[in-house]
């Protein structure tokens, strides 16, 4: 099966706890993630065959000098281009506009390049790209297109320095504003592949904290398990995915930091699992490692973690590489050169064919599945 060795703590795989991590005395309204089963959609979980062609084959991506740990470009090579993908209404009602920065060599031959698109953190209330443009920058001088996105932020009673002053309905449809806007990019740089020179067979979704949660809800997550949630919420809201046609695209793999959250791991099947990293401290408070109330906000609701997501892809056979902090929060120790080299390695793996289910406390890895 693979190469296993001990470690100090308690294992990645051991069953999660049920105690609520929350504030003391007080139940979070109901939602309900516990169950094994997904709510919110009655059809089966077929296996979905990949018509999409991507304009560069894995083999071409997995035997070419970049998109691997190697830094092939220096800084001077790279160019940037800013702009707007879309203007959308706040949870008041205000327009504001989504901006964007592209980051991606310049003055080369190769015509479309993988794209990763990056969505920052900030507890859905706070914060903007500029957070992600380190990681960004990191990428694409690995020979990634790169672009990092501001999504639409704010709910009724959250802010900066009162997290838990909403409501499940208020966060709820933050996330659900979160994902619309995500889509939206997606659609906007696929439409737009050849003149970024970008492939939009080969799409990465790259979050940090409120980001890994928006792109997890992306693609797992369809309007009837919104609905479940919170019914009436696509009348409220619109469509889960606001743009029709246009160019098709895939996204391959989920590239997370500063934690990671599903409402539910069975949301998780063999015809939506994505090729996942992770990167998380067990004692995270804002998002749960194994499972817990959002923000540890008791009245609101619970979340699941980067450790039984993990297990999910670990039964599915999926591809995942698991990097956790023991004792430590949700602000992590890890370099920004040394996230952007483990998704970069994860990538270069997976286009080569070489499938593994990783698991590295620290620096230090304890377990390493190839898959058949």
């Amino acid at each position: 099966m693979g190469l296993f060795a001990a470690c100090e703590g308690p294992s990645p795989f051991e069953p999660p706890v049920k105690e609520p991590i929350g504030e003391p005395g007080t139940n979070p309204e109901p939602v309900d993630t516990s169950g094994n089963e997904n709510p919110g959609s009655s059809d089966p979980d077929p296996i979905i065959i990949d018509t999409l062609k991507p304009r560069n084959s894995n083999q071409f991506l997995a035997l070419s000098k970049g998109f691997g740990t190697t830094n092939i470009y220096s800084e001077s090579q790279l160019g940037i281009r800013t702009g707007t993908y879309k203007q959308a209404p706040d949870f008041k009602g205000l327009a504001v506009n989504l901006n964007y920065s592209f980051l991606a060599p310049q003055n080369d031959t190769l015509k479309y390049r993988p794209f990763v698109l990056m969505v920052h953190e900030g507890a859905f209330i706070y914060g903007d790209l500029g957070s992600e443009m380190g990681k960004a920058k990191w990428m694409a001088r690995k020979g990634y297109a790169t672009a990092a996105i501001n999504y639409r932020l704010g709910f009724d009673g959250g802010s900066e320095f009162n997290t838990c002053g909403g409501n499940n309905t208020e966060v709820i449809q933050a996330i659900y504003r979160g994902v619309q806007d995500t889509y939206t990019a997606l659609h906007y740089f696929a439409d737009k592949s050849n003149e970024f020179g970008i492939d939009p067979g080969q799409m990465m979704l790259a979050g940090s904290s409120a980001g890994s949660m928006i792109i997890s809800a992306l693609v797992y997550m369809d309007e009837a398990d919104f609905e479940a949630l919170q019914p009436g919420i696509t009348k409220t809201l619109g469509p889960l995915d606001p743009v029709t046609g246009g160019t098709e695209f895939r996204v391959r793999a989920l590239l997370t930091y500063l934690g990671y959250a599903v409402f539910r791991t069975a949301y998780v099947g063999k015809s939506n699992a994505k090729p996942t990293v992770f990167f998380q401290g067990t004692s995270d408070t804002v998002l749960p490692y194994i499972q817990g109330n959002l923000f540890s906000c008791g009245k609101y609701f619970w979340m699941q973690g980067a450790k039984p997501a993990s297990e999910r892809l670990h039964s599915l056979k999926m591809p995942y590489d698991l990097n956790y902090q023991p004792g430590k929060g949700h602000i992590l120790t890890y370099t920004e050169e040394h996230i952007a080299n483990r998704f970069a390695q994860f990538m270069k793996r997976f286009w080569s064919g070489d499938l593994r289910q990783t698991t590295v406390e620290n620096m230090n890895t304890i377990q390493d599945i190839k898959l058949p």
